[in-house]
């Protein structure tokens, strides 16, 4: 069996953080969107018992996500078999787009659908849910209000924004900038969550100082709202229309210090192009 797949980008489209959980990890509370800016994977099984991993971000010192979720499924289904998994990366890693995680969440999907018997959904998110904090919400996709760790997820109605999408070649640390947080953090806001604020924009801004300047270039260019996705380094501008998306980017384009992307939002995490059987 070959497998191509388009493993979606995502964007936190707001994000609360509502304290420290008794685990040590911290609670979250955030509307995702899923994008089209992209990773390619292709997967295949065979014979054998081999597990062959290709990132064209590699190479990694240890098992990357896509490997790992590979392992688990296998495990959780007591099956041996030969697999192949080619990941060409768009979504630079670091960014908060979440690509590592959008991987993951492909190859459980394609694993579990290939390898009898079916896990089920539940069991799916769970291991998901063990495998990283973003990789449940690539199981479903979509516009959804995430809370905990990321394993309470509720669908919503998306909107009709187009997306600006601005990765710096300056990037920052997630576990650096959680830990600004805690120093700088003053206390927990109990507001709703209002579209294009972030509670770790600050951290972010400290631990990487030239992200200022980013940031303030994508505020401007928003026309409807702007924000920065995750823990950072990438920032959006949400605009009403492909046209004026389009003249954002052009502007955005123009200052030196980030790659500049059009995106639209998809209501899926990842998508199969297409598959043979064997």
């Amino acid at each position: 069996m070959r497998v191509e797949a388009l493993a979606f980008a995502k964007l936190n489209l707001a994000l609360r953080v509502r304290g420290r959980r008794s685990d040590g990890f911290h609670e979250l509370e955030s509307i995702v969107q899923t994008i089209d800016v992209a990773d390619r994977i292709t997967l295949t099984l065979g014979p054998g018992h081999q597990l062959a991993v290709q990132n064209s971000a590699g190479p990694f010192t240890e098992p990357d996500l896509a490997e790992r979720a590979a392992i688990s499924v296998l495990a959780a289904k007591g099956a041996k078999r030969g697999i192949g998994i080619r990941i060409a990366k768009t979504i630079p890693p670091g960014t908060g787009l979440g690509g590592g995680s959008s991987n993951a969440a492909i190859v459980l999907r394609v694993l579990d659908a290939g390898i009898p018997p079916s896990l089920g959904p539940r069991r799916l998110a769970a291991i998901a849910e063990q495998l990283g904090s973003d990789v449940p919400l690539f199981l479903s996709g979509g516009r959804l209000r995430v809370r905990g760790r990321g394993e309470r997820l509720d669908r919503i109605a998306s909107g009709c924004e187009t997306f600006v999408v601005v990765v710096p070649y300056e990037r920052c640390e997630t576990a650096a900038v959680y830990a600004a947080y805690d120093r700088i953090q003053t206390g927990v806001e109990e507001r709703e969550l209002a579209l294009g604020e972030n509670d770790l924009l600050a951290a972010a801004l400290h631990v990487a100082p030239g992200l200022r300047r980013v940031a303030a270039a994508v505020q401007e260019a928003g026309e409807l709202y702007a924000g920065m996705s995750g823990s950072g380094s990438a920032f959006y501008a949400a605009c009403s229309s492909r046209a004026g998306a389009e003249k954002a980017a052009e502007r955005l384009r123009r200052a030196p210090f980030a790659a500049v992307w059009i995106a639209e939002s998809t209501p899926e995490g990842g998508r199969w192009e297409r598959g043979d059987g064997g």
